[in-house]
């Protein structure tokens, strides 16, 4: 069976749709707002379909949109809507390669910047029916201390139905899963999607 779709079927949850439509940094910078329940200042750099690779031998990515703000964070937001089994090691991954661009020879490892990687999937990873599933490094001994790599993974799985979250964020994930434009974010979305089609580039 093929797996071409039609231009105007696309969806928000299409990689080139979703990278089209991040490309906004208004719209990518409350995506990451209401995502991750922060504030930004600003972005200071944005790159949708930004490629890494070490050497030609390795194994490249290419991240769905790549940002950082004026504060040093960055954000990799990444949308999947295929379940290959691998998201604990292909985040693992992923963050790595993060972490081997934004640090030069000699700098010394305080450096390293505070990351999140962040998959928007459109099926259950683990099954457990959680909305989001957030994952930082922890002390098996003991859960109260954190690894202090400011690195973190979130999973925002949406077909899930547990967990308190902000009727915002509900918002984007049911806009996510159905398309369903309830709120003026998810409506400017939307918008942008339509936006998008219309353009005959």
């Amino acid at each position: 069976m093929s797996n071409f779709k039609r231009w105007e079927d696309l969806t928000i949850t299409d990689d080139f749709m979703f990278c089209k439509v991040m490309s906004d940094p208004d719209i990518c910078k409350e995506l990451l707002e209401i995502l991750l329940h922060i504030k930004i200042e600003r972005l200071v750099f944005q790159e949708p379909q930004k490629s890494f690779r070490l050497t030609s031998e390795s194994k490249g990515i290419r991240l769905d949109v790549y940002v950082e703000d004026n504060a040093g964070t960055v954000y990799d937001v990444e949308v999947q809507t295929t379940n290959k089994y691998n998201v604990g090691k292909r985040t693992r991954y992923y963050q790595s390669m993060i972490d081997v661009r934004v640090l030069d020879k000699g700098e010394d490892y305080r450096k390293l910047k505070k990351s999140f990687v962040i998959f928007i999937c459109n099926y259950d990873p683990f099954g457990k029916s959680r909305l989001i599933y957030t994952f930082r490094n922890r002390c098996d001994e003991d859960y109260s201390i954190i690894l202090p790599d400011e690195a973190s993974k979130i999973i925002i799985n949406t077909k899930g139905t547990i967990g308190d979250i902000s009727d915002e964020l509900r918002a984007v994930i049911q806009y996510m899963d159905s398309g369903s434009a309830t709120t003026e974010y998810t409506k400017s979305l939307d918008e942008e999607v339509a936006t998008v089609k219309a353009d005959e580039k």
